[in-house]
């Protein structure tokens, strides 16, 4: 029966994706993406270099605020907020705060060679009064999507669309009536990402939840054609290579969708409870995939140290909780390991500022170490003129990549007259190697 009302509610497809937005600035026209063009794209052009890694993530944060209270929680806090973690938008992320929340993301994404992933989670009914409950109706969530969808249009982003938004729909709290809405506010919000040239995934269950049929046919009604394709396993713990073989099935039977598996704490496997499940750890780090499968990504979608819920002595959902945050760590599996970050940086002017002088300026940091300024060289022709630290102050990098505001530079040196190749290299401060910021050539006075 609510597999009935879901292909009846897909019936009104087109009507809906006829209403979807067109992204872009007030009297701009952009071109749609089609959903075969963001389907034809490779993981490795969605993903870069892989996910990016917030410097203010809740891991981030939580390692900053238990430093002196609790020494072991802020280092197993600091151990999480090496690895890239999705950010979560929801009722909670509005007007200025939604803007400057994707901003930053899309910002550092975009200086890193990574793709920010954003989780949108504010769907009317959420979670169907469990731990999780609550969410917009539904004018106030097209709204909100709207939003997301204009800020994050071109942007290096892919997004997660409403965790166990369509898995939950076989539990007794889910009726009919909201299975039929779901369909319709999904395939809604997929469209209009898609349109925006934006990757989105829907979401599908995990191995042990919804048949791979069932899965297949919910995912059809809330437009999974449209979309890039489904996620599975978020904020659960199987293993990766039993949540593959379950996503390509899901896969087949929904032409040929890409999907990406969250990892964050499926480093033990299954633990008997979803919910703050003891003995879980860490899983594999996250990586872009390029096996030949639908698999586009391994990610970390659930926040590691993030409560489920009032259970096995946590805080309420989506609270920090310490003592699961030391016990993941501990019992990680991490995989391989992924290569260790190189300087970001940008040269933003060369010019020859009197007689015989250049002045050059920009910016780098290293995530290696943030809080310690990365040396800078000037070479012109073959000749390295000047090596410096990067350390004046640039607010606009700390609102950006939140590393704090010493990280630019500004230094005139000495050139003889005429035309000259000016360079820059930011040196590493840790295993990630240097990075060349650039050239310029500019005719010194």
């Amino acid at each position: 029966m609510r597999t009935t009302t879901f292909f009846a509610a897909a019936m009104a497809l087109a009507a809906v994706v006829g209403g979807v937005l067109q992204p872009g600035t007030a009297g701009t026209a952009v071109a749609a993406t089609t959903a075969a063009e963001v389907r034809a794209r490779s993981s490795a052009q969605l993903y870069g270099t892989g996910q990016y890694v917030s410097p203010t993530s809740e891991a981030a944060k939580s390692a900053t605020a238990l430093r002196t209270s609790d020494p072991a929680g802020a280092a197993a806090a600091a151990a999480i907020a090496r690895w890239p973690v999705a950010t979560w938008l929801g009722e909670w992320t509005t007007g200025t705060t939604l803007t400057k929340t994707i901003t930053a993301a899309t910002d550092g994404a975009a200086a890193t060679g990574t793709t920010a992933v954003l989780v949108t989670y504010a769907i009317p009914d959420r979670d169907c009064g469990g731990y999780s409950a609550g969410g917009f109706d539904e004018s106030s969530y097209d709204a909100w999507v709207d939003q997301v969808v204009r800020l994050v249009a071109g942007k290096r982003v892919a997004v997660i669309v409403e965790p166990d938004s369509l898995a939950m729909l076989g539990d007794p709290r889910c009726t009919a009536a909201l299975g039929q809405q779901r369909a319709r506010i999904l395939a809604r919000e997929v469209a209009a990402f898609t349109a925006a040239g934006v990757p989105a995934y829907l979401d599908g269950g995990n191995s042990n939840w919804v048949q791979p049929a069932t899965m297949a046919s919910r995912l059809e009604a809330a437009g999974v054609r449209s979309a890039r394709g489904f996620f599975t396993n978020v904020a659960n713990y199987y293993p990766t290579a039993r949540e593959q073989v379950y996503a390509e099935q899901v896969s087949a039977l929904t032409g040929g969708s890409h999907y990406v598996i969250d990892t964050s704490r499926n480093g033990t496997g299954w633990r008997g409870t979803w919910c703050n499940a003891p003995g879980a750890g860490l899983g594999t780090s996250p990586r872009v995939v390029t096996d030949g499968t639908g698999l586009d990504a391994l990610l970390w979608v659930k926040t590691p140290g993030a409560s489920d819920g009032t259970c096995n002595g946590g805080p309420a959902a989506g609270k920090w909780y310490s003592a699961y945050a030391q016990a993941l760590v501990a019992n990680a599996a991490l995989g391989t390991p992924t290569p260790a970050a190189a300087p970001v940086g940008r040269i933003d002017q060369v010019v020859s500022s009197s007689t015989r002088r250049l002045t050059v300026r920009g910016w780098a940091f290293d995530r290696d170490a943030t809080t310690t300024p990365v040396t800078v060289s000037i070479t012109v022709g073959k000749s390295t003129l000047a090596r410096f630290a990067a350390s004046a102050p640039r607010s606009d990098v700390a609102r950006a990549h939140g590393v704090g505001a010493a990280h630019g530079y500004a230094k005139t040196i000495a050139v003889p007259t005429g035309k000259r190749t000016v360079c820059v290299t930011a040196t590493g401060l840790g295993a990630g190697g240097d990075t060349a910021l650039g050239c310029r050539t500019v005719t010194v006075r």
